[in-house]
């Protein structure tokens, strides 16, 4: 009796028709759960939504994220409210393995089995009657769906047949770890390292044999392998042929250079105008596939049997995408020798040239076995650094979960702590910032009153170094003139005493002769010459006196005018007594009242320059104090500035210490979105090692630099030409050869 299963119409409450839009809102139903307990809503429009985190049966209500329209039209969804929830009564899941006896057959080769509290469960591949270990792959709301991982009543012996050398079959599970080349499986609850060789793979069919048990594990080896299909062989031989042409393992010769016996490997049309004629792309042959895996085939197996008699080998292989390959091989077997870059002419036939060339590359090969050495060390450097660089993160990764612990915990006690705390954070911010723009308007305020007080004194001290120049300049011409005055008083005193001598002269009868220089020198030499001559003043009054002389031209000319009034006696025969004088001394009596009024303008200039240098004096006071009281209040000022300077430090301080609350209350939000994605479990330390290594291959060791070829372009600058072609050609081969 067989069992038809009718499928079920999704029901969404929303009737979506049209395409879907992306951040679309729809209400859907749960009716069916997929890998990763997906729940699934299929919508009339033909798509099919993934909507993670739901139970089967739920009514939903949902956002698309993203759609993938093809061949299998299908969204992804995220549930925004969970409108109505459905009562579950099974307690399974998608991805659980449920041991189940077949009892009906279904459709298209299928087995049923009846599940506790739920319904039916269909099984692929089952027949009626076995016992099987299944693996839960879709659940819908009546019925479920799963995948046979091993027959139960095959693979389960019992404990007293459970012995070494015990054989049985099985069907690897797909799903299972590994531990170095031993699949772990389990067998009657005890644990069984299956040894995967013969080409086994998970998922096939497979004959072992227990080869070690213990009371807790066993060890058993891959025996036979159950024999494919015809399906199956087609497949894989479809398969190989695929990574052949990918590889490039059809191209063959070029149609010039192609051996009339390698016609039988070329793929030749077998119909159309060129009949049995050879394919040809881009002027080379293209091999026949089918035959070149046959020859492959057969080579490999005359290469078992020598390999197992324990022959040695050496590997072949001068292209550079093969040249890698062939070295890994050679040197994976341990025993075989290989030439990757370049073939050397008589390395079979003539090995004692080749000797010789050896025995004149040793020496440079010596020295770059010990750069190579140098590198490999700094290498190591590197990786220990890494590795301590990991056990960091791994401490800095334990920390951050203790943190997060502490973290949960407080927010358990009290939820809205972080909220009021940031509240109260950003308020105080507020303030801060308020006052400091207040502070930092009063400075920029304080420092321009400060500047203009600056361009004030400035302004000041210029006008009082102007009114100090002009008044040492006024003292100067005020101790002249005082000086000149000086001198003129004593001239006007000379003047009156002459004017004297000459009225007694005059009242007494006597003549006055006015004399030039030169003769009244003369006339000084005469022994009587001091009763009837009037003597010349010292020589400095003299200079003096010839000084007044060069007064201004109106003073000159007033000077002839009194020469012409005035009748000086100059006959020799007069017999009246006579007074002789110098003709300067006659003129200067003479320029009395000229001098009396450049004496009297002399005396009123002093005044001038007394009285100017007065109010000059009185205007230094005033400036000076001005200056006095400018410094003052810029005294103060500096004071208000240095306070504010002080309270913008302290604000500063206080607003680094808000900062670094702020951070902190940051980062532990931070973290506390991270935690979710954070999973601290301490890595082997093969694990890490090997983590490590990846990380050598793919950054360090492409930087590292290998200064081989300068080392061989240095030793061999002078020695053979055949053997430096050689060696720049190939500088692995010797090298190979040696250390093989």
């Amino acid at each position: 009796m067989s069992l038809t299963i009718k499928k079920r119409e999704s029901t969404t409450f929303q009737s979506v028709k049209s395409p879907l839009v992306k951040n679309q809102l729809l209400t859907v139903e749960i009716t069916a759960l997929s890998q990763s307990n997906l729940g699934l809503a299929e919508l009339p429009n033909g798509y099919t939504l993934l909507i993670p985190n739901v139970n089967l049966g739920d009514e939903v209500r949902v956002q698309i994220q993203k759609i993938f329209a093809g061949n299998t039209n299908y969204a992804t969804a995220k549930a925004v409210e969970i409108l109505k929830k459905a009562e579950t009564n099974f307690n399974f899941k998608v991805g659980d393995c449920v041991d189940v006896t077949i009892t009906k057959a279904g459709p298209n080769k299928s087995g049923l089995a009846r599940l506790e509290n739920f319904g039916t469960l269909i099984v692929p591949q089952a027949k009626v009657g076995e016992t099987v270990q299944v693996q839960i792959t879709r659940i819908k709301k009546d019925y479920a769906f799963g995948q046979m991982t091993q027959k139960s009543n095959q693979q389960v012996p019992d404990p007293e047949s459970f012995q070494l050398g015990t054989k049985f079959h099985l069907i690897l599970p797909e799903k299972t770890q590994y531990f170095s080349k031993y699949a772990i499986i389990k067998i009657q609850n005890k644990v069984v390292f299956v040894k995967m060789q013969l080409g086994a793979e998970l998922g096939k069919q497979v004959k072992i044999q227990l080869i070690r048990v213990t009371n807790h594990f066993a060890i058993a080896k891959v025996i036979q392998i159950a024999p494919l299909f015809e399906s199956q062989k087609q497949l894989l031989v479809k398969k190989s042929l695929e990574k052949m042409v990918e590889t490039g393992l059809h191209f063959g010769e070029k149609a010039i250079r192609c051996h009339a016996n390698m016609r039988k490997f070329v793929w030749v049309k077998k119909k159309g105008k060129y009949q049995n004629r050879p394919f040809l792309r881009k002027g080379r042959h293209i091999l026949n596939v089918l035959k070149t895996r046959r020859c492959l085939n057969k080579a490999l197996k005359q290469l078992g049997k020598y390999a197992a008699k324990g022959k040695t080998f050496l590997f072949v292989g001068t292209k550079k995408s093969a040249g890698a390959l062939i070295a890994r091989t050679a040197m994976l077997s341990q025993t075989s020798f290989f030439v990757n870059t370049r073939w050397l002419g008589g390395m079979l036939t003539n090995w004692k040239t080749i000797l010789k060339s050896i025995s004149q590359i040793r020496p440079i090969l010596k020295e770059k076995q010990r750069i190579i050495q140098t590198i490999l060390e700094k290498r190591q450097r590197i990786k220990a650094r890494l590795i301590q660089k990991v056990n960091l993160l791994r401490k800095k990764t334990t920390k951050l979960m203790l943190k997060g612990k502490h973290l949960i915990q407080k927010i358990q006690q009290n939820k809205m702590e972080f909220f009021t705390k940031s509240q109260k954070l950003l308020l105080n911010k507020k303030a801060i910032l308020l006052k400091n723009q207040l502070l930092v308007t009063k400075y920029s305020a304080l420092t321009a009153k400060q500047q203009q007080f600056y361009q004030q004194s400035q302004l000041l001290t210029q006008q009082g170094n102007q009114l100090i120049s002009q008044k040492q300049l006024l003292v100067t011409e005020l101790q002249k003139s005082q000086q000149k005055l000086k001198n003129f008083q004593q001239l006007f005193l000379i003047g009156q005493e002459l004017l004297k001598i000459k009225q007694l002269a005059e009242t007494d009868g006597k003549t006055i002769w006015a004399v030039p220089y030169a003769k009244f020198i003369k006339l000084l030499k005469q022994a009587d010459s001091t009763q009837w001559l009037i003597p010349n003043p010292s020589k400095e009054i003299f200079n003096q006196i010839i000084g007044t002389f060069k007064l201004t031209e109106t003073a000159d000319l007033d000077m002839q005018m009194l020469m012409q009034n005035t009748n000086f006696a100059k006959s020799s025969e007069s017999t009246a007594p006579v007074l002789v004088i110098s003709k300067i001394l006659e003129k200067f009596v003479m320029m009395l009242p000229i001098l009396e009024k450049s004496f009297q303008k002399l005396v009123s200039r002093i005044d001038n320059l007394q009285m100017i240098i007065q109010s000059l004096t009185k205007s230094f006071e005033m400036v000076q104090s001005k200056f006095v009281t400018i410094q003052s209040f810029d005294k103060q000022t500096q004071q208000q500035i240095q306070l504010i300077e002080k309270k913008l430090g302290s604000q500063a301080d206080l607003f680094q210490n808000l900062k670094i609350q702020l951070k902190r209350l940051a980062s532990e939000q931070r973290l506390l979105k991270f935690l979710p994605r954070l999973r601290y479990s301490p890595t082997p330390k093969t694990k890490m090692i090997e983590t490590v290594e990846i990380l050598m291959k793919k950054f360090v060791d492409p930087k590292m630099t290998y200064p081989v070829d300068q080392i061989y372009d240095q030793k061999l600058k002078f020695t053979s030409k055949k053997l430096l072609l050689c060696v720049n050609k190939n500088g692995n081969v010797w090298k190979n050869i040696l250390v093989v």
